[in-house]
Parts: structure tokens; C-alpha cells; sequence
């Protein structure tokens, strides 16, 4: 049986989407709107919290196929300054490599590799993509 990460990775860009929206539930005091999946696989999730006193807060999660560098760690982080972010999570259903957590620790990103994500979800009452047999090996899970 594969890891959920790995399952999390195989979906269809729709499904993966959805579970991009799905997660916009652990900030349950934020409005969360998901947009497309870009041609490199990645799922951004806007979070808005309006507030009467004062502006509305605003946060930004992405959810990403492939590996988190360093240079993706300070290129959000860049983003969330700009955008005055109270906070900016970056996560990949893939690994982070070493100088990235190091950078994230100095900047305002949260970085999850995909076991912190399988866990992030789960313990926020996520549903994840079920297990799927893959008899034949070619990667392909799909029901027959």
C-alpha cells in the first residue's frame, strides 16, 4: 500500500483541488477559496478573515507536487510580505529539502513535507483519498 502523500500526489488536478479546499478547514474563522491547479501542479488556497475593527486578515496556503526548495521558501516569503500575510503555509505532498526548513524557520512560511501533511490533515478531520490497488504496477490506480 502506497503512503497517503503518494495518494495525495496521484490524483486528478480537480480531486487534488478539492482537497486543497478541504484543508482551508482547520482555519475555521477564515473564508477559503481555492484556485486552479497550475501547470506545475500546484493549488493555491486563499484564506480571508474579515474583521469589522480593522482590515481583513489575510493568509495564503499552497499545496505543491513537487519538492520545496530554499529558493521557493524565500520566493513565498517574499510573497507573504508583500501581500502583508498574517501567515503563509507551504506545503508538498513530496519532500522539503534541508535548506528550506532553514529558511522557513527565519521567514513567516510554515513548510510541510508530505508525511507533515498526511498528518496535518488527519489531524485536522481532513478526509483523505482512500487506498486503491495497484495489481498491475504501473502506477495507475484507478478502479477497472
Amino acid at each position: 500500500m502506497r503512503h497517503p502523500a503518494d495518494r495525495l500526489a496521484a490524483l486528478p488536478d480537480g480531486e487534488f483541488a478539492a482537497f486543497a479546499e478541504r484543508l482551508g478547514g482547520i482555519w475555521p474563522a477564515f473564508e477559503a477559496t481555492v484556485a486552479p491547479v497550475t501547470p506545475d501542479g500546484t493549488v493555491e488556497l486563499s484564506l480571508v478573515r474579515e474583521r469589522s475593527d480593522a482590515p481583513p486578515e489575510r493568509a495564503v496556503v499552497a499545496l505543491r507536487r513537487t519538492p520545496v526548495t530554499e529558493a521557493d521558501v524565500e520566493e513565498f516569503a517574499t510573497l507573504a510580505a508583500e501581500r502583508g500575510l498574517s501567515f503563509a503555509v507551504l506545503a508538498t505532498v513530496d519532500k522539503v529539502e534541508p535548506d528550506a526548513v532553514d529558511r522557513a524557520r527565519s521567514a513567516p512560511v510554515d513548510v510541510y513535507d508530505g508525511v507533515g501533511l498526511v498528518a496535518l490533515a488527519r489531524d485536522a478531520g481532513v478526509a483523505l483519498p482512500s487506498a486503491v490497488d495497484d495489481e498491475d504496477g504501473d502506477g495507475d490506480d484507478r478502479n477497472r
